[in-house]
Parts: C-alpha cells; sequence; structure tokens
C-alpha cells in the first residue's frame, strides 16, 4: 500500500494545490482489501451501494464488454447496470443480475438509495441508440444526433451529414431521459418506474443515489447531462413517482460541473458536493428544502467525483477518487457540517492503482466508526473491477 505520510509542521494548512502531494495523507485504519466482482471480459465500473434497513448489502454498477481501447459508460450500447447483494456484511455476494431488466440498455452510471418505507430507489439515465444508418436519417430530420469522432473529443451533436462518415462506431445516440425505478422487494424487482422532467435542461445524471428530507419528500440533485454546465435538484412528494420542475444549484462559469451527491443534515439543511473542471469539488448548501441554494463555493479538496456520508457520530464524510499518483481513493472529514473540511486528516483508502482509470467510490457506515468503501479500478493487465475496502475512522 503506497502511502504519503505527514512531514509538515502541526496545524499547517495544505490548500489542495494539484502540483504539490498532501503532506498530512495517513493511511485509513485497520483498511481491508477485497475483490466483488471481476470478468476479464467485460468492462465494469461506476459502483453504488446501499445498506438496506435489514442488514442486507446492495451495488449497482456499470458492465459491458470488455474493448481495446476501453469504452468508458455509456459509449456503448451494450451497457447495463447490474446488481449484486450481500447478507454477511460483503464477505459474498451473488452473481449480478441485470437492474430494472436488461431492456434497460445504454445507460449511464447508476444510482442507489433506500427511503424510509423500504422502498430502494435506483435512478438512471439513458440514451437512445442507432445504427449510423438510421442516425443519419434522423438528423436530416431534424433529429439532434450525436457522434463520437476523436478519441480527442467526446460525443457531440452532429454537425453535418459529413460526420457520420468519420464515427468510431457502428452506432449513433440522442438523449433519452432520466428515470428512477422503485423496489418493494429491496431491488429484487422493480414494480414501477416514472421518467423525471428535466426542462430547460438537456439531460439529468449524476451517479449518487436519491436523499430523502425531513419531511418525507424525496430529493435528486443531478446535473444537464451531456452538457454538464448546470447543476440542478428536483423533488418528488409521492415517493418518486411524480417531479417538480428543476431548481438550479449551480451554474459553470466556464468548464463543468457535473456528478453531484447531496446529503441532509439533522438541521435539516442539505450539502451538496460537485465534480468540477478545476479538479477541486464544489459545494453548496440549502437550508429550504432544495428550493434555493447558497452561491457554489471550491472547497480545498482535490479528487473528483465525491459521495457524502453523514456518520453515526454526527461528522460527514467525503470519499472521492485520487486521479493522479499515487493513483486511488481518498476520503475527509468535516466536524462542522461541511462548513470546513479537515484536509490536514486526508485519509488515503487506496493509493496503488497503475492509473486514472478508476474511482467513483461510495460509503456506507455499516457499525458505528466501521466504514465500507466500494469503488472500481483498472488492473495492470487492463481488467477492470468492482472492489471494496473495510476501513475504520478514528473518533
Amino acid at each position: 500500500m503506497a502511502a504519503v505520510l505527514s512531514t509538515a509542521p502541526a496545524g499547517a494548512q495544505y490548500n489542495g494545490d494539484p502540483g504539490e502531494p498532501n503532506p498530512h495523507t495517513q493511511p485509513a485504519p485497520n483498511r481491508r482489501d477485497i475483490i466483488i466482482y471481476r470478468d476479464p471480459f467485460a468492462y465494469c465500473s461506476h459502483a453504488s451501494i446501499v445498506r438496506l434497513s435489514n442488514g442486507e448489502w446492495v451495488t449497482a454498477f456499470n458492465e459491458c464488454q470488455r474493448t481495446t481501447p476501453y469504452t468508458h459508460p455509456p459509449g456503448d450500447p451494450h451497457f447495463h447496470n447490474l446488481i449484486s447483494r450481500s447478507d454477511d456484511e460483503g464477505r459474498t455476494w451473488s452473481p449480478p443480475e441485470a437492474a430494472p431488466n436488461w431492456d434497460w440498455y445504454g445507460v449511464e452510471c447508476p444510482g442507489l438509495a433506500q427511503l424510509r418505507d423500504g422502498t430502494v430507489v435506483l435512478n438512471q439515465w439513458q440514451f437512445l441508440w442507432y445504427p449510423l444508418a438510421q442516425g443519419r436519417k434522423l438528423a436530416s430530420q431534424g433529429k439532434q444526433i450525436w457522434l463520437r469522432t476523436s478519441r480527442d473529443k467526446g460525443w457531440l451533436p452532429a454537425a453535418s451529414d459529413s460526420d457520420f462518415d468519420r464515427s468510431l462506431y457502428t452506432w449513433a445516440r440522442a438523449n433519452g431521459g432520466c428515470y428512477v425505478h422503485l423496489s418493494s422487494d429491496g431491488g429484487r424487482t422493480w414494480d414501477r418506474t416514472a421518467q423525471i422532467p428535466t426542462e430547460p435542461y438537456m439531460g439529468g445524471y449524476t451517479p449518487r443515489g436519491v436523499t430523502q428530507l425531513q419531511d418525507g419528500s424525496v430529493l435528486m440533485v443531478t446535473a444537464d447531462h451531456p452538457l454538464n454546465h448546470t447543476a440542478y435538484a428536483v423533488r418528488s412528494q409521492d415517493g418518486g413517482l411524480t417531479w417538480t420542475r428543476p431548481v438550479a444549484v449551480a451554474k459553470a462559469e466556464e468548464g463543468y460541473i457535473s456528478e453531484p451527491t447531496a446529503v441532509v443534515l439533522p438541521s435539516g439543511k442539505v450539502v451538496a458536493i460537485m465534480r468540477s473542471s478545476t479538479r477541486y469539488l464544489h459545494q453548496s448548501e440549502s437550508s429550504d428544502d432544495g428550493s434555493t441554494w447558497t452561491p457554489v463555493r471550491k472547497t480545498r479538496v482535490w479528487g473528483y467525483p465525491g459521495h457524502l456520508l453523514h456518520l453515526s457520530d454526527g461528522r460527514l464524510l467525503v470519499t472521492y477518487g485520487h486521479r493522479r499518483s499515487p493513483f486511488g481513493i481518498r476520503a475527509c472529514q468535516s466536524r462542522d457540517g461541511g462548513q470546513t473540511w479537515d484536509y490536514e486528516q486526508e485519509f488515503l483508502i487506496r493509493g496503488d492503482f497503475p492509473n486514472r482509470n478508476l474511482g467513483y467510490p461510495v460509503t456506507i457506515e455499516y457499525r458505528p466508526g466501521h466504514l465500507f468503501t466500494i469503488y472500481y479500478g483498472e488492473e495492470p493487465d487492463g481488467v477492470t473491477s468492482i472492489r471494496g475496502s473495510y476501513w475504520e475512522i478514528p473518533g
């Protein structure tokens, strides 16, 4: 395990300079790593996890056939969300199954959550997929069709008919929709599906699950995928069946803001953390159940994307990928509800991956002070796998 130990004077403050390693990083105590799922012929990534009220652990992640070079989700229509479960605190896991079913293909990374009434909520963004000839025809009829014509750039709207001749793939895509799927049996089957309105934004995607407010309503903080110019919030008063129109949380003046995560504090305040093109986590808060938000601000935490967890002792934990050397997974705590982050006590969960194809961690607390962080990472042979680390957070 690679570790960077503190050599700075006590009380010295590190400002997250991406050109310098954090001198205060310390190994996560009592860490133990496991592999949850690995298929040498598949690309597996972007896991979410929830600890159900009955103690069962459920994870959802993306899977597609492995290619060289690899295709990140959802660049291939064969990507599905799979679910696996454990009833022994992660020691064994069930064979993965499609969620909500095999008809939901070409989907973005999943988010998972459980509401207080036991309902499990799976959120997805889905694209529409077409053979190139069909995509070309639809584009000529005025439909916005997206292509990838260069490995140096992402997916872009087709600007001319000649773009189709330069496509890297035999498929094209269009924007589909933002959906939640509701389960009354812990995510074994799915009873209802509801589409979330995203207008005036192009789309809505976050790999993090919904959160439930004190009045029982459900809040999702998401972003205008695939443009990623604005993070916004929507609410449901009926357990996820219908949703309000979006309320802006944060806008990127330049670059992008994307992949938000949110948590509700005992005071009722909602804290949201967002990925940014600066590579620093950005933050906003709401004191009125997501109706209005404070101006977004840059934190000192370098890493992306983040996941927020309210610990049983009242502290707030953010876990994030560290996609520069040493490549791995890190975490940071706040003792004042996210007003400040103790970057002078950054935890190193993993620091031994070979490259930046990793991350999207989510952490659960399965006993007071005992944590499990799930994530994905590429191995030296190029295979990605769903992994997890047990660790303990000092008091």
